[in-house]
């Protein structure tokens, strides 16, 4: 099985967003849009929890979804340095269910609490012509800014040979390639009775909130398009990271064999077991590594030159 057998291409998706730059030029950052005012630099990102909403939502795990919300778009903007300052969001759905909705409100409150983050509005539509009854949707917009001294923010322009990754784990999936599982557990339904397979695939996204430290060049969100296709966002021409996965946790093993997913396929769509990704001056490792001690970081790879046009291979 493949992504696209469940709906989802990867390659119209880049297509389009080819399409884009065509139109409105090269407004598309790595992971996040970059506006300046008054020497103030401002980071913005916009994103979805995606079909993992559904999944949280017949297993009453809206708690969980908030925690997907807030990750899946701050996760961005630390990518070029910055810290969040305020986040609105948009619930689409059929019918307002007050009760269902009560965790998902606590507790991106409580989340947003701990990143110092101000929830500043958002938007609650009903529209049982767009939205079937028992289906809704989430998406979250978040504006921070870099803190830095830096005239660069974080980014592939920062980048050189010799650099070292440091990959932080995932806990899971986290919120992308949901609907090749949605498929799956449709296909298996004895998997949504499986208790460890189901706590594992709800398990909310990672926050990778941290101390930028000097010595942190770039950092990449592992998310849409795995680890080939993010990596290789923040490494500029004629270099090259080479790439350690790692010990691939069982979860990915497990779907892997359920639908009979080629490797090549698996990658382009989990995580494979990592989250985030820094690329760090090398003689400043140590002191990254223990600030983002509490991730369990590895050291996974090293920027080389590039002796072709590719940009990542793994080693």
């Amino acid at each position: 099985m493949r992504y696209s057998d469940a709906g989802v291409n990867i390659d119209r998706s880049n297509k389009f967003e080819d399409a884009l730059r065509n139109v409105f030029g090269n407004v598309i950052g790595p992971f996040a849009g970059l506006f300046e005012l008054d020497g103030i630099k401002i980071v913005s990102s916009t994103d979805g929890i995606g079909t993992k909403l559904k999944l949280e939502i017949d297993n009453n795990r809206l708690d969980a979804a908030a925690q997907d919300l807030v990750a899946m778009n701050v996760n961005d903007i630390f990518c070029l340095g910055a810290k969040p300052l305020f986040f609105l969001d948009y619930i689409g759905c059929h019918s307002i269910d007050i009760e269902l909705l009560d965790p998902f409100i606590k507790n991106l409150r409580l989340i947003l609490d701990t990143l110092n983050c101000k929830l500043l509005g958002g938007e609650t539509a009903e529209m049982p012509l767009i939205y079937p009854e028992g289906v809704m949707d989430m998406v979250g917009f978040v504006v921070g800014k870099i803190s830095t001294a830096d005239k660069l923010p974080l980014g592939p322009e920062k980048v050189r040979e010799g650099d070292i990754a440091i990959a932080l784990p995932s806990s899971g999936p986290h919120s992308n390639g949901y609907t090749l599982i949605n498929k799956l557990i449709s296909d298996n339904p004895s998997l949504s009775k499986d208790h460890l397979f189901m706590e594992t695939i709800l398990k909310p996204t990672f926050i990778y909130s941290f101390d930028f430290v000097e010595g942190i060049h770039a950092c990449a969100h592992i998310t849409g398009g795995g680890l080939v296709e993010n990596l290789p966002r923040i490494i500029p021409e004629n270099l090259c990271l080479e790439f350690e996965i790692g010990e691939i946790p069982e979860i990915f093993k497990r779907l892997q064999n359920i639908g009979k997913i080629p490797e090549d396929e698996m990658l382009r769509t989990f995580n494979m077991g990592t989250g985030f990704v820094l690329i760090v001056e090398p003689n400043k490792t140590d002191k990254v590594m223990k600030v983002v001690e509490r991730f369990k970081p590895r050291i996974a790879g090293k920027v080389v030159k590039s002796e072709t046009s590719s940009h990542f291979r793994i080693r």
